[in-house]
């Protein structure tokens, strides 16, 4: 199947969306990415990946008792919180780092059911990297996740929907068309997609743009709405009733 464009192509669109109106200037990525890592028991029979959102560090899943929540429903699993911030998309090494330093080392330990939780940016993470390796990620679950500006949101609104959304040429930069493009024809195409649940409160800013992608993407019992804002209290909510069902 041809690739919509590789993720080091989407990064300058993607940089300057998620850097409007900000002053902050984002940390250097190292190699290996820092994690932080709860071991079961015994052999790690499952991968539970925690991607972190813009203004999020791994140390939050921990705080907010995300991971707890996760070690007493996955007993058995690895638990994986990455420090995969902003300068990791910034530097186009969002996806090798998850790839090589997380991803790749469980798959050579023998485990080989990997479940990834998104929270904001974390979850447009972990839809870049489905797209960059396709059938890696067997459950994905999206809190609040951050799917691509507003402008291409509503021009797919306006189309009536991704399917019969027409965007002509795309420029290299423009990463969410790129991104709802690379959806399209992977998800909507032959391939399967990893098994979703998405959650986002009522009032939360991206709200609209979620609602668009549950539409054109998802199936009505895959997508949890609940009260709530974009932050911790409503996320750690919304896991909870994720895990809950």
């Amino acid at each position: 199947m041809k690739r919509v464009g590789s993720f080091s192509g989407w990064m300058a669109g993607l940089m300057a969306t998620l850097l409007s109106s900000c002053l902050w200037i984002p940390q250097r990525p190292v190699t290996p990415v820092r994690t932080l890592s709860d071991e079961p028991s015994g052999k790690a029979r499952q991968l539970v990946v925690m991607l972190p959102g813009r203004w999020s560090r791994p140390e939050g899943f921990q705080q907010e008792g995300l991971m707890e929540m996760a070690r007493k429903h996955w007993p058995q699993a690895r638990i994986v919180a990455p420090d995969l911030h902003l300068g990791y998309y910034m530097n186009r090494v969002m996806v090798d780092r998850l790839h090589e330093d997380v991803i790749l080392p469980a798959e050579r330990e023998g485990i080989r059911e990997i479940i990834v939780v998104g929270v904001s940016m974390g979850g447009l993470g972990a839809l870049i990297y489905d797209l960059e390796h396709p059938g890696k990620i067997d459950r994905m679950i999206l809190l609040s996740p951050f799917v691509g500006d507003e402008e291409a949101i509503r021009e797919v609104d306006a189309a009536g929907g991704v399917r019969s959304w027409k965007p002509g040429e795309i420029e290299e930069k423009d990463f969410s068309r790129k991104l709802w493009l690379g959806l399209k024809s992977d998800w909507l195409g032959q391939r399967k997609r990893p098994e979703i649940v998405l959650a986002c409160g009522d009032k939360d800013r991206l709200r609209a743009s979620n609602e668009r992608f549950s539409k054109d993407f998802l199936k009505p019992d895959e997508v949890i709405g609940l009260p709530g804002d974009h932050d911790w209290p409503t996320w750690r909510a919304a896991f909870g009733k994720v895990l809950g069902r």
